[in-house]
């Protein structure tokens, strides 16, 4: 890990491409979910909906708090248990073995999602310049939507061309990507300030 203070422009890289990573494994999820849920585990529409609609719900729970919390002990720990978090579900993924499991699975991905663009968008804004924050801010859901509009492409070929395991597996390398970038290369903002 480093000690030394990186230039925020630097910071600003490493998150931008944690981001873009972990987008690019979710969406890389989003398309099959529905299609492995019904074909693998005989999903009903209502599940399907609800393995849907658990992602945004826990992650709303979660984002208040995780917030408030962030602001105070520091927001490296959060996005570090975040990925770690990405990369379990799409491990979590792999072993759901009925849809009551895909659907737990599902919430626990919305929760640790709340660590890790919330808490990203934070860490971007207490390092931007004054004057400065639309040109940052659209840079980071650039990254956000390049990951998550590219991954869902990819995704669907991989279903089509391998299989849902394939595409939970990448989910899981690319969380773990950033996850290690996050660890070796962020620095915690009280040593950057």
């Amino acid at each position: 890990m480093l000690k030394r203070s990186l230039p925020p422009r630097i910071v600003f890289t490493i998150l931008f491409i944690a981001v873009f990573t972990s987008m690019l494994g979710i969406g890389i999820v989003a398309p099959i979910l529905p299609l492995y849920a019904e074909q693998n585990l005989a999903a009903s529409g209502i599940w399907i909906g609800l393995i849907f609609s658990g992602f945004g719900l826990s992650r709303t729970i979660a984002s208040p708090i995780v917030g408030r919390i962030s602001d105070v002990r520091g927001r490296k720990n959060f996005l570090i248990i975040g990925l770690l978090g990405y990369a379990l579900t799409g491990l979590g993924y792999v072993i759901a073995n009925n849809v009551a499991l895909l659907t737990t699975i599902r919430f626990a991905n919305g929760f640790t999602s709340a660590m890790v663009l919330p808490v990203s968008q934070a860490y971007i804004g207490d390092l931007t310049p004054k004057g400065k924050e639309g040109t940052y801010m659209n840079t980071f859901m650039t990254s956000l939507m390049v990951g998550f509009g590219v991954g869902p492409f990819i995704g669907g070929w991989m279903f089509d061309n391998y299989s849902a395991a394939a595409a939970f597996y990448t989910m899981a390398a690319l969380s773990a990507i950033a996850l290690v970038l996050v660890i070796v290369f962020l620095p915690r903002l009280e040593d950057i300030k």
